[in-house]
């Protein structure tokens, strides 16, 4: 588990693909939104900046699926399942 949130951040540090950027940041929302300890486990990997950082993106899809994992990490699982995509 652990690796592959490793190699989704070397696709949000690397990448310049807006698809794959895209989907990075919407599956680590997903873990943030399903697992249980997933905002200590993201925030170990010091996520947040890195996140925070494509929400300037020239992609629309990669600002908003960036912005949701932002806000799944801010409020947690229980307070952002109204939150959708």
């Amino acid at each position: 588990m652990l690796q592959i949130l490793r190699v989704l951040m070397t696709v949000i540090d690397t990448s310049t693909d807006t698809t794959a950027l895209a989907v990075a940041c919407y599956d680590l929302s997903q873990f943030l939104q399903y697992h249980p300890s997933g905002r200590l486990v993201v925030a170990d990997l010091k996520a947040k900046d890195r996140v925070m950082k494509l929400m300037n993106h020239d992609n629309a899809e990669v600002r908003k699926n960036s912005l949701l994992c932002v806000q799944r990490l801010f409020l947690g699982a229980k307070y952002a399942s109204f939150l959708q995509v």
